[in-house]
């Protein structure tokens, strides 16, 4: 059964040297350790920024799934008439805990290997769609799907010059008040299988996280703090993985 409702994917940009790993793992033995090294690192960075989004999104609207350094959410429609500015402060929090988030991670620098170096290059980018879709369960999974669950995804490949932005559709925009509104710019893409579409864009431009505390640390200290972090984090994670096997 259709359902109206809210669609929103936050997606973490930035990581675009990465792929430079598929060439490492070609060369040598020593290469692949070094990609295995790389790709972990990217993984547990990637894994704490989405939990820090998501920490911010999901007391108002459902987490549906994880997709690569993206998160898929979404909401009913409740009828009421700031729906729109609830959800733009989502957004809002959403933005001020990533950034925090990253000057937190400053730390992983010090490791010295690309996934950490570039982590500083690290962007938030959400978008959203308020749109008809049906929810299908399988087994304990939902599944969104509908011609606006695949408009909400195109939104993210577009033409935008930026990596760091909010891009809604009319449909969104419209249920804002007249403030909220203000803060957009109209823009126009063309988007697979939907041709020209009117949206509405904001961009934003933070400079290079920075966190004097860290910083005023030795490289040492800090290459002792970030061998932590990952170890920590990436026991947690194999604890959890054992989790749910069990």
């Amino acid at each position: 059964m259709s359902q109206s409702g809210f669609l929103l994917i936050a997606d973490i940009s930035g990581y675009t040297e990465f792929i430079q790993l598929h060439n490492m793992r070609k060369r040598s033995i020593v290469g692949n350790k070094m990609a295995d090294m790389y790709e972990s690192h990217a993984e547990v960075i990637i894994s704490d920024l989405l939990e820090t989004v998501i920490d911010e999104i999901e007391p108002k609207m459902q987490l549906n799934k994880l997709e690569g350094d993206a998160a898929f959410f979404f909401c009913d429609s409740t009828g009421e008439k700031n729906q729109s500015d609830d959800i733009i402060e989502l957004m809002d929090a959403a933005n001020e805990a990533f950034k925090a988030k990253l000057e937190e991670l400053v730390f992983v620098q010090a490791c010295g290997c690309d996934p950490c170096r570039q982590s500083k290059n690290l962007r938030l980018k959400i978008v959203a769609h308020k749109g008809v879709f049906t929810v299908q369960k399988i087994r304990r999974f939902e599944e969104l799907a509908g011609e606006d669950v695949v408009l909400v995804h195109r939104l993210l490949k577009n033409d935008l010059k930026s990596d760091e932005y909010w891009l809604v559709t009319p449909e969104f925009y419209a249920g804002l008040n007249a403030e909220n509104q203000s803060l957009f710019a109209p823009v126009t893409q063309k988007l697979e299988n939907f041709g020209t579409v009117h949206l509405n864009y904001l961009e934003f431009s933070t400079p290079d996280p920075r966190n004097e505390k860290v910083e005023s640390r030795s490289r040492t200290f800090n290459w002792l703090v970030q061998a932590v972090y990952f170890s920590r984090m990436l026991l947690t994670r194999g604890l959890r993985r054992k989790s749910r096997g069990a």
